[in-house]
């Protein structure tokens, strides 16, 4: 029997925590640090939310195991989590980045992923104002999962090593995303594997909360062979310095003027 449910999110998430049935992870720990046992209060179950990384869950769970207070706190829920995604599902090279669990085969064209946001990303790294998850971050979250999903299920097993490439992407944001638990679901549209040497995908997905769809994202990708598509790019990038040392050199005029406006300041 639970006396209380708590939400824990990262600390970036504080401004989210005032006035809820949450707390911040560092307020966690120092409720697991002291020395002295708490007031009876009952069990209090713990629900692990958003900006968690899978080095403070570890940590946390390992100063639990030494605190006088364990016997307060239900941690049952964090023994189970969902597994991130690795390197080869993501391609992130940090984990931290990685915003999404392992994806999970449901239909033949449906699949599920878990947000898995880590407070220590690349897109958390500046500010955070107000209490909702930024829109980029869902985005970003979107691209992993169709390119995970991708990886994982769709791609022929031709000995072909592939690379990404992002074609299309629209958003409908429809509520504020908060940081608690929200599921990904990636339902594949349309897919074309009949060129081993160039595929392309489209799926929908919605990220979830609570049931409910609060975001929306049509992606569209294209998969190449990882030599081809370097080559292409490496192509692109002497055409575009070759143009763009020409547009300089055409319209000098425009370059050199703001630094007139700044002399004449």
């Amino acid at each position: 029997m639970h006396n209380r449910i708590l939400l824990v999110v990262g600390d970036k998430f504080a401004n989210y925590v005032k006035g809820k049935d949450a707390v911040t992870l560092s307020q966690l720990r120092g409720l697991l640090s002291l020395s002295i046992p708490l007031p009876n209060q009952g069990v209090t179950l713990l629900v692990p939310g958003q900006g968690l990384g899978d080095e403070s869950v570890a940590e946390l769970l390992k100063e639990a195991a030494a605190s006088p207070n364990l016997a307060f706190f239900d941690f049952s829920l964090w023994h189970n989590l969902p597994k991130r995604a690795g390197r080869a599902l993501s391609h992130k090279h940090h984990s931290a980045n990685t915003l999404i669990s392992e994806p999970r085969q449901l239909t033949a064209d449906l699949f599920e992923l878990h947000m898995m946001i880590d407070e220590n990303c690349e897109l958390m790294n500046d500010h955070q104002s107000g209490q909702h998850v930024q829109g980029m971050i869902l985005i970003e979250a979107a691209r992993q999962a169709i390119v995970a999903v991708t990886e994982a299920y769709l791609l022929p097993k031709n000995g072909i090593e592939y690379a990404f490439v992002l074609n299309n992407l629209s958003v409908s944001y429809s509520h504020y995303t908060f940081p608690v638990g929200a599921v990904l679901r990636c339902n594949i549209l349309n897919q074309s594997i009949d060129n081993p040497k160039r595929l392309s995908f489209e799926a929908e997905i919605l990220v979830e909360q609570c049931g409910q769809a609060v975001s929306k994202f049509m992606l569209s990708i294209g998969a190449m062979e990882k030599v081809r598509i370097s080559k292409g790019e490496n192509m692109q990038a002497l055409k575009m310095q070759s143009n763009y040392l020409a547009y300089v050199a055409a319209n000098m005029h425009e370059f050199e003027e703001p630094v007139k406006q700044v002399e004449n300041l």
